[in-house]
């Protein structure tokens, strides 16, 4: 979204894009920001829906390929969009198969990530908090009902980063 509310229609071309949106869109003044998903990538959108209605996951990210390799393009952990993915989220992407794995903790679930075509668009990596009777089982079965539902929202990768606003216009019109 422009500082003028209006939308900023955005390729998915890599890494430069990433950059680009995140360096040259002025942010508004702290007192015009909201909490609102008006505005924010799709990506985005999509990890903080989720989380909100998964409380048992303290952590989800969606990781992509670009020019640049696998890197974080949306997370519940800001500090991950950018960066460089690890092993564990690359390897889902490359055989099609979930990687899970116990940590202090809990669980960490990365699974591959499609559009609502079938077409594979990255990764979506869930942390679960620890809870009484989880096992591999029953976080990988969660996992899958929530990459489920995201899947149902991506019309397609490169519409992972546009901005909401100017998605949900797309989708009126």
């Amino acid at each position: 979204m422009s500082r003028y509310g209006q939308p900023i229609p955005i390729a998915f071309t890599g890494m430069a894009m990433v950059a680009t949106l995140l360096v040259s869109v002025p942010a508004a003044p702290a007192a015009a920001q909201s909490t609102k998903a008006e505005g924010k990538i799709l990506a985005q959108r999509l990890v903080e829906a989720a989380q909100a209605e998964h409380p048992e996951a303290d952590e989800i990210g969606i990781m992509a390929s670009t020019g640049h390799g696998c890197v974080g393009i949306a997370s519940t952990d800001k500090s991950d969009i950018g960066e460089k993915c690890e092993t564990d989220d690359i390897k889902p992407m490359r055989t099609g198969k979930p990687s899970v794995g116990r940590e202090e903790g809990g669980f960490d679930v990365s699974l591959p990530l499609h559009d609502s075509s079938g077409t594979l668009v990255g990764v979506v990596g869930i942390g679960f908090k620890s809870a009484p009777g989880q096992t591999k089982a029953s976080v990988l079965k969660q996992a899958r009902n929530m990459a489920s539902e995201m899947e149902k929202r991506i019309p397609s990768k490169a519409k992972l980063l546009q901005h909401s606003s100017y998605y949900s216009e797309r989708e009126k019109g």
